[in-house]
C-alpha cells in the first residue's frame, strides 16, 4: 500500500471514529430530550439531528474512497454488494417473523443501518484481508 493510501486511511479513520462518537454522543441526548418534548417540529428536528453525524461519516468515506487503488475499489464495491444482499435477505426475514405473528420487534430499525455498516466492514475484511 503506498505511503498516499496509508495516509488516506489513517485520516479516514480518525474521521470516521470522530463521527461515530459524535452520532453516539448526538443520538444519546436526542432520545434523552426528546422525552420531555411535545410532538411538533422541534421534535421531528431532534429525532433526525443523529442523521448529521452519519453524514460527516459517509463525507470521511467517499473522501477515502477516491484515494483507494483500483483493486480495493473492487474489494469495497464487492463486500457492498454482498453486505446488501446480506441485509436484503436479513430484512426480509426479519419482515415475514414479524408477520407472522413469530416474533415482534421493537426499535428494530434504529440499529439496523449501524449493524448493516458493521456488517460491511466485516465483510470487507473477509474479502481484502488486512490491507483494506
Amino acid at each position: 500500500m503506498s505511503e498516499r493510501i496509508q495516509k488516506a486511511k489513517r485520516r479516514y479513520t480518525i474521521h470516521l471514529l470522530a463521527a461515530m462518537a459524535l452520532y453516539v454522543i448526538v443520538l444519546f441526548a436526542a432520545l434523552t430530550i426528546s422525552k420531555s418534548m411535545e410532538p411538533g417540529p422541534l421534535l421531528i428536528a431532534l429525532a433526525l439531528s443523529p442523521l448529521a453525524p452519519i453524514l460527516l461519516a459517509a463525507v470521511a468515506f467517499f473522501r477515502f474512497y477516491g484515494n483507494m487503488d483500483e483493486m480495493q475499489r473492487r474489494i469495497t464495491s464487492n463486500a457492498a454488494a454482498l453486505t446488501l444482499v446480506i441485509g436484503i435477505l436479513g430484512a426480509i426475514t426479519l419482515g415475514f417473523l414479524k408477520r407472522f405473528g413469530v416474533m415482534d420487534f421493537e426499535d428494530d430499525m434504529m440499529f439496523f443501518g449501524p449493524v448493516m455498516i458493521g456488517l460491511w466492514g466485516i465483510v470487507r475484511f473477509l474479502i481484502g484481508g488486512r490491507d483494506c
